[in-house]
């Protein structure tokens, strides 16, 4: 590549960070001050009453939780869509949504917040997907962490977890099933704030971690032969990024529940603008998966106001559609 060519592809990656940048901070301001004015939100901020309780405790917890649950779920998508070898994976294709899901139905059958009280769903939701991660792992293991094995183990998985939900499901009484239902469905709400700053390390040092393996990826998707050439070791690495990205989903599942196609459509559509560089790819998709959520988040509180939908529907059809487009226009 020339250096005209280079300084060119520079200036390209600069632009789009600028612009994800501008989205994201237009989406927090938009999250925080829809209906008010910003003179408003600024007088909020050092207020504890009237809309200043508003801002407390409802919109700037919301807005870090979708900012954090966003972000990592892009670069989780990354980086499995790359040790998969697959642009159409996603942190949940490993099944941990199906493992999270059967934690938080049992955790409403057995009544755990009788016993845990507000940390009940994140709890049983964790250990949940963290039943499902060691069953993949040690199924994934005996294949020597093969891509195509881990996917069939994951969607194995997720299908007998998803089962057993539906078959309790069909045992209890709907109006009991309610709130587990509208965390299936991917849900801001309903986690109480007092887990907030337990949450933001949490899901803060794993993505991190996440940003050091730009190189590691970048020859793991150039397939195994390849990998062992160029000095990285691929069962090694698989089972590594296997263990952190599963960590770091389930943490987003028990905070939010469900939320699909975030760590599916951003990843995908920035690689096609900015190419395959995983170190930029994994910044610049948590940057636009934290916009996305946040701007989706919104647009579940007032799109059919005073009504509030689960921020996992607006996801799945924003990002239903625009997965649908590109599959049509892509040649």
């Amino acid at each position: 590549m020339t250096k005209h060519a280079t300084r060119n592809a520079q200036q390209r990656t600069f632009l789009i960070f600028v612009i994800l940048s501008i989205l994201l901070l237009g989406s927090i301001v938009l999250s925080l001050s829809y209906g008010k004015d910003i003179s408003t939100v600024l007088a909020g901020i050092f207020s504890h009453e009237g809309f200043g309780l508003v801002l407390r405790k409802i919109r700037i917890p919301r807005t870090v939780m979708a900012f954090l649950v966003g972000g990592s779920l892009g670069v989780c998508g990354v980086t499995l869509q790359s040790i998969l070898r697959n642009p159409l994976a996603e942190p949940y294709t490993l099944g941990i949504s199906g493992g999270a899901s059967l934690g938080i139905t049992v955790s409403t059958v057995i009544q755990m917040q009788n016993l845990l009280g507000a940390y009940a769903y994140p709890l049983m939701g964790f250990t949940g997907a963290l039943v499902s991660i060691i069953v993949v792992y040690t199924l994934s293991m005996r294949k020597s962490f093969n891509p195509n094995s881990m996917i069939l183990f994951g969607i194995v998985a997720s299908l007998v977890f998803s089962s057993i939900v539906f078959f309790i499901f069909s045992l209890l009484d709907p109006d009991k099933m309610q709130m587990t239902l509208m965390w299936l469905m991917g849900d801001l709400a309903s986690l109480d704030i007092s887990l907030i700053p337990f949450y933001v390390p949490l899901l803060l040092a794993p993505a991190i971690i996440l940003f050091f393996f730009g190189k590691e990826l970048d020859i793991l998707s150039l397939g195994v032969e390849k990998a062992h050439y160029l000095g990285v070791h691929p069962p090694r690495a698989y089972k590594i990024l296997f263990i952190i990205t599963s960590v770091l989903t389930g943490l987003c599942v028990s905070a939010s529940g469900i939320i699909g196609f975030v760590g599916l459509i951003v990843p995908h559509v920035l690689r096609n603008i900015i190419g395959a560089p995983h170190t930029r790819l994994l910044f610049a998709s948590y940057l636009g998966g934290a916009f996305f959520l946040i701007i989706s988040d919104v647009f579940s509180r007032y799109l059919l106001y005073p009504v509030e939908l689960p921020v996992g529907v607006i996801t799945g059809i924003f990002g239903g559609l625009i997965l649908l487009f590109l599959l049509t226009r892509k040649r």
